[in-house]
């Protein structure tokens, strides 16, 4: 090999936990952070240089050249790399995984998002087509519907389900052509107007914005503020000035439902470019998010948890809302906190970083107590604004139909009479959650899963929730044959189903997954309610989410028990985030609201801390019993779980590890354990705990754990992984 070669070390998307050498001629121009098309084995992948002028460990003779050197427009920033480096290294994960993981899926290819574009567009003649006039040919009307809005490409036609034979109908009609778009240079954004719409700051808004725009020590801000306190206009005048100053500003969220009225709050107030980033975007248009970005033309970066990994050419600040959220932990494959490394990257970039919740997680309330973080407090609504009441509804002694109290239901036309709107929150899709003989008791279960199957009433079905199995045509016991099977238990259906019967002059709303599934429906949902209209509201913590309904003034909450006697140590935690979370949906505007849950836990002292005095409280306590069982945050945890087809095969595997390694008295090996769920599609997992009051003894550790589980013999028979400061035991 000719002195002249120069060697890099690539990150390759692979599940092994190193960098792979590959040779480069002198005169090729790669940096850091380049896409590279290289051979792996029989394949040829694009992989990430991570390092120049490398020293290769094995004979140079051996080493393969790289095959392309592909183009700029998708390179890494070192500053995301170094995140990317970062994460592989604290969640044990292959650095080739987690940093394609950071690229779009278009950069992943190799392809470049910035190159010519083939678009379907309209023709002048096509242009004058009357929709209505085209009668039964809907695939067309639907076709030139979404022409007659922006041109197409080929990709974003089939995600819309339009067929090359629609397409050829419209060609063949002069009504649509395919045209070349070259896109524009990308060019830095600059400021424009603000509009506060006559909107002034609390005296509590203006001295948290003042410490985040004042701050000097480079800590982290948690944001906590009682639902309708006003934590959003915080946001915006804390961004105002870096965006005057052209700087970037990133901010997540956790659900794609909230982007719509989130991106209509930052729209309203700023007149600057804004990227939105999500999973329910086309590949082409994550592209171009993620390249706009990445140049400095978008002002406001807005997106769910991978959008954690997008480049800022101008950093300014990163905003992470509803820090709580457990949607931030992605569950399966690479399993990151977006909220931590939120927290990382601005530490990396010199930038502030705002956690904002109502019901802050107890690791971040913890992170405030001990220093590590600033605590600003919201603690009122603005003027004229009062905090909802709370109300206990005892169901030990009450009669309920329908999953309904009378007090409720006499509640609940009250404020439909006063022409107000009603939430009704029940955290269980579908009919009923059971299906049951009543000759024989026979229940339906997932054959696949743990998990009983839920009755959906307007497609006939059981259903799976965990592993998504329907069964059709239920019209007989799979045990006794009898035909007298009978739905239990409530579901947002059944619920919905009933309120329509005893309120059959108002409109009832079910807003769940399985009614938002159609793109633009949740959209529609919102629209619906903004009119003000006297409505019923039933559903998810799709509605518990950040939303602001002005007119809701009564909000129920139904079967929230689970939380009290679940076997998970942070359900109760959850339980009073959902609880006020929900809750907080009600009284936002002018008109009182009121909050009605009905429970078996009345009485209990939890239930009451939370209603009378609060979230701080409530959460006070919980970390007392946190620290007294020494649980997280005063203990560091990590997970391996084992899935396997029997669960025998599973926990031996686990148990071999036990076998094998010796661990330092500092660090615990708890388990095997059965997941919560221990048979889930089909699979049965096993979790082995590695628990330790000290982070460094913790990973350390858990390396040497991880390279004694990959030599072991079974380890590429059982599926196993790594999941480091887990939320989920599932």
């Amino acid at each position: 090999m000719p002195d002249s070669t120069i060697f890099v070390a690539v990150a390759v998307p692979t599940p092994l936990r190193n960098l792979f050498h590959y040779s480069l001629p002198q005169d090729e121009q790669v940096t850091i952070g380049s896409r590279v098309r290289v051979p792996f084995g029989p394949r040829k992948l694009v992989g990430v240089v991570i390092e120049l002028n490398s020293k290769p460990d094995i004979d140079v003779t051996k080493i393969k050249p790289v095959l392309e050197v592909l183009g700029h427009g998708g390179n890494l920033p070192e500053s995301v790399l170094r995140l990317c480096r970062w994460a592989s290294d604290y969640y044990h994960h292959p650095i080739g995984e987690v940093v394609a993981g950071a690229l779009p899926t278009i950069l992943r290819k190799g392809a470049d998002p910035q190159e010519p574009t083939q678009l379907l567009t309209l023709t002048p003649e096509g242009q004058l087509i009357d929709l209505q006039s085209l009668g039964r040919a809907h695939a067309q009307r639907k076709l030139l519907g979404a022409l007659q809005q922006s041109g197409r490409t080929r990709e974003e036609l089939s995600a819309m389900d339009i067929s090359s034979q629609s397409v050829r109908a419209i060609e063949k009609k002069d009504w649509a052509l395919w045209r070349t778009e070259v896109p524009k240079p990308l060019e830095p954004f600059t400021g424009g107007s603000v509009n506060h719409a006559g909107i002034t700051v609390t005296e509590e808004q203006a001295t948290a914005i003042d410490a985040v725009q004042q701050r000097t020590d480079g800590k982290p801000f948690l944001l906590y503020g009682v639902t309708g306190s006003g934590k959003t206009e915080v946001y915006l005048r804390v961004i105002e000035p870096l965006l005057a100053s052209g700087k970037q500003v990133l901010i997540l969220v956790p659900e794609i439902g909230l982007t719509p009225q989130t991106i209509s709050r930052f729209q309203d107030r700023f007149d600057v470019p804004i990227t939105i980033l999500h999973s329910s975007l086309t590949d082409k248009q994550r592209a171009l998010g993620w390249l706009r970005a990445r140049e400095g033309s978008a002002g406001i970066i807005l997106g769910t948890r991978s959008a954690i990994f997008t480049p800022l050419k101008f950093p300014g600040a990163i905003i992470v809302d509803e820090e709580h959220d457990a949607s931030y932990k992605q569950q399966d494959g690479f399993r990151y906190s977006a909220r931590d490394l939120a927290v990382l990257r601005a530490g990396f970039e010199g930038v502030p970083v705002i956690l904002g919740s109502a019901t802050p997680s107890l690791e971040s309330l913890h992170n405030a107590d001990s220093g590590k973080y600033h605590l600003l407090k919201l603690g009122t609504r603005p003027p004229g604004i009062e905090p909802e009441r709370y109300e206990l509804l005892d169901t030990r002694h009450l009669e309920q139909k329908d999953g309904l109290t009378r007090a409720l239901r006499r509640q609940i036309g009250e404020r439909l009479a006063n022409a107000e709107q009603v939430l009704i929150f029940i955290n269980r899709r579908g009919f009923s959650p059971v299906m049951i003989c009543n000759e024989c008791s026979w229940i339906a279960h997932c054959r696949r899963c743990d998990a009983k199957l839920t009755y959906h009433l307007s497609t006939n079905t059981l259903v799976c929730h965990h592993c998504g199995t329907i069964s059709h045509n239920i019209i007989s016991c799979q045990s006794c044959r009898s035909s007298h099977l009978s739905p239990l238990g409530l579901g947002t259906q059944r619920i919905e189903q009933a309120l329509t019967a005893m309120f059959p002059e108002f409109p009832v709303l079910r807003i769940d997954r399985d009614s938002t599934r159609r793109k633009g429906s949740m959209e529609s949902f919102i629209s619906e309610i903004n009119t003000g209209e006297p409505a019923i509201l039933v559903g998810t913590q799709l509605l518990a989410k950040g939303h602001h309904f002005p007119n809701v003034t009564l909000v129920a909450m139904l079967d929230i028990d689970s939380g009290f006697y679940s076997a998970d140590f942070r359900a109760t935690e959850r339980l009073g985030q959902i609880i006020l979370q929900v809750g907080g949906r009600s009284g936002r505007a002018d008109k009182p609201g009121t909050v009605t849950i009905q429970t078996a836990f009345a009485t209990h002292p939890l239930m009451e801390t939370l209603v009378v005095n609060g979230y701080f409280e409530f959460a006070s306590g919980l970390l007392l019993e946190r620290k007294e069982a020494a649980l997280p945050p005063f203990a560091f945890h990590a997970l391996i779980r084992a899935e396997a087809n029997s669960s025998t095969t599973a926990r031996s595997f686990l148990e071999s590890i036990i076998n094998k390694v010796k661990v330092r008295d500092s660090v615990n090996l708890l388990g095997p354990i059965p997941a919560l769920m221990e048979k889930k599609a089909g699979r049965y997992r096993q979790l082995l705990i590695v628990a330790s009051d000290n982070r460094s003894d913790l990973h350390r550790e858990l390396s040497h754990i991880i390279a004694t589980t990959e030599s072991l013999p079974d380890s590429k028979k059982v599926r196993w992984s790594v999941d480091v400061d887990p939320t989920d035991m599932y």
